[in-house]
């Protein structure tokens, strides 16, 4: 790294592979190096609050990515007093600068959010209002709430936009309560051109925000100005959020963002590997678009592993390296989906062999009887073809693992010990 500034960057870089961009955006990136020597990294927040909920909720995250950036433990803590003198604020790395309408893949599961973001981009407080994005994690939300925000700046420099987090929301409000400013932190939420706000579910956890935010969408929408908000559900399913919320939210454009297509992971691996100047064989791009399959997120993340790979290794990318990415993924982040790779793996440690033994030529009986378990569970976990299956993997004809289906279910039928054994073996792959 060349400097503190460096640092805060690349730790917002490694975050946001994990974490929403409005996240990192609201927590981090003023953070200040205090001090870094000895493998121990002392990092200042300006904000009281921030300060707080960094150093109990934060620190493992921050750890993680620290260890990632510099391939050693690094031990992180947050300065709880003093603070280094100021500076400007982190300047935006890669990763952050990605978040634009010419960044995002558009495929079938996201086309109808990407053009109402585009037209609410275009004509703020006139196109869609409130415009109400919903999803799962790592789809895309973020992405087009940014592209909103960056746009209309770029298009519309005269306008008043903010962007925030539904957690950050609650915190600046806590604190206007405590410092008596609650007069300035209307005038900031209530007047803005362009409102965003980021996964709204999250103020169920205070009624102080709820109201604020009850009184706030009002201002905002009788004044005709522009409200976007994300979520991970649709108005009517937050119920821990009172009814008037949820009634004001459905007044515009609610709008959905599903899990992508294998076309559109295919377009989605291609444009990131493209950014990061990475030619990937198409045997890879097709094996990373088959193993993850719901979330845009991680996929990113499996690029970004392999391109580290590449760079700190020396290593060419290939099936191989590819696979141990997205399982080391899994390992990392247990809300994935199981991958082939993954459920390979789990197999053998379960019967206490090597992936080699098992993607091999050998006949034996025991062999052959696990090779089939693992074709079972890769084809009923995942969404990975027969032929797929049998030729990327076991370099071996669909009709085989076409069988092996067979077997293991026909099996499982008249063998309870065995049948026993596929539940663990499940429930390993599930509970890693």
């Amino acid at each position: 790294m060349n400097n503190d500034t460096d640092v805060v960057c690349k730790l917002c870089e490694e975050l946001s592979v994990d974490m929403a961009q409005s996240v990192v955006n609201s927590w981090f990136t003023d953070l200040e190096v205090e001090s870094f020597a000895n493998d121990r990294l002392v990092l200042h927040s300006p904000a009281d609050f921030k300060r707080d909920v960094i150093s109990s909720k934060y620190v493992p995250a921050l750890s993680r990515a620290a260890k990632h950036i510099f391939g050693r433990d690094i031990d992180v803590s947050i300065a709880q007093v003093g603070g280094v003198k100021s500076r400007q604020p982190v300047r935006r790395g890669p990763e952050q600068r990605r978040y634009s309408f010419d960044e995002f893949v558009v495929g079938e599961s996201n086309k109808y959010a990407y053009s109402a973001a585009s037209a609410v981009a275009k004509s703020p407080g006139k196109a869609y209002n409130p415009l109400f994005l919903y999803g799962g994690s790592g789809l895309g939300k973020t992405h087009l709430l940014h592209a909103i925000k960056d746009s209309v700046r770029r298009n519309n420099p005269g306008l008043v936009v903010l962007a925030v987090t539904a957690e950050a929301f609650t915190g600046e409000l806590a604190t206007a309560i405590q410092t008596k400013t609650t007069k300035d932190f209307k005038e900031r939420y209530r007047t803005p051109d362009l409102l965003l706000i980021d996964d709204i579910q999250f103020i169920a956890r205070s009624e102080f925000s709820q109201e604020e935010i009850f009184h706030t969408f009002n201002a905002m929408y009788d004044a005709q100005n522009q409200i976007v908000i994300t979520s991970d559900r649709p108005p009517r399913e937050l119920q821990a959020i009172e009814n008037r919320l949820r009634t004001r939210f459905e007044w515009g454009l609610i709008t959905d963002i599903s899990p992508p297509d294998f076309e559109t992971r295919i377009a989605i691996i291609q444009s990131k590997s493209q950014r990061l100047g990475l030619i990937l064989p198409r045997e890879v791009i097709e094996l990373a678009a088959e193993s993850i399959t719901t979330n845009v997120r991680q996929i990113e993340g499996m690029v970004n592993k392999l391109k580290a790979e590449r760079d700190l290794m020396g290593k060419s990318i290939d099936v191989e390296m590819a696979g141990k990415a997205i399982a080391d993924l899994m390992r990392e982040n247990p809300g994935f989906n199981p991958t082939p790779m993954y459920i390979l793996e789990e197999v053998c440690k379960f019967y206490n062999l090597e992936p080699s033994q098992i993607t091999g030529k050998s006949r034996k009986g025991d062999i052959v009887r696990v090779r089939q378990i693992a074709m079972y569970l890769i084809r009923t976990m995942t969404s990975m073809s027969l032929e797929n299956i049998g030729h990327r993997i076991f370099l071996r004809d669909h009709t085989t693992v076409l069988h092996a289906v067979k077997k293991v279910e026909e099996h499982k039928e008249h063998n309870p010990a065995f049948n026993n054994d596929i539940k663990a073996i499940i429930e390993n792959i599930k509970g890693n």
